[in-house]
């Protein structure tokens, strides 16, 4: 799933933040451009720190990067709620900010990749006992189809004679 938005962080002690439901691991990764060449702070986070930065504790985050353009990546190892933030720059909290974003979500799904590995596993084991049990259901070769012959007499030997 991707999107490319252009997305407001209004003036004033705000921030922007779109909110990502993760139903499998993968990862998290985009770009983004301040319109007006002013800087900006992009964030990543789960729910525990997302609590922590809006309570304004020092968070520890998933990623951080500063500056007019830029881009973001981050690896999702569980489902859940992962948030993707915008704030000003230094000095620019008095103003509105328009930033050019593009995020994309990608992964693999563990539990899919899962079954479908141990279907053909199945499957594998099922064909092979299959083509096992048809070949010692085959009668071996009938005698019918052998044919026999004397074997032959060594030259110089005489016919046999009647009594």
């Amino acid at each position: 799933m991707s999107s490319n938005e252009t997305d407001t962080i209004p003036a004033g002690n705000y921030f922007f933040r779109i909110t990502f439901s993760i139903q499998k691991a993968g990862q998290i990764s985009g770009s983004y451009s301040e319109t007006a060449g002013n800087p900006i702070t992009l964030y990543l986070f789960n729910g525990p720190q997302l609590a922590a930065y809006r309570a304004g504790e020092n968070s520890s985050r998933m990623f951080a990067t500063s500056g007019i353009t830029g881009t973001y990546s981050a690896s999702v190892f569980s489902p859940g709620d992962y948030y993707l933030v915008l704030e000003h720059g230094a000095a620019y909290s008095n103003q509105a900010q328009n930033v050019q974003l593009s995020w994309t979500l990608d992964g693999m799904n563990p539990v899919w990749l899962a079954l479908g590995i141990s279907v053909l596993i199945v499957g594998v084991i099922l064909s092979s006992l299959g083509y096992l049990k048809r070949r010692g259901a085959s009668p071996p070769p009938s005698a019918t189809d052998v044919i026999m012959f004397d074997k032959p007499k060594p030259e110089g030997t005489p016919p046999n004679q009647g009594p």
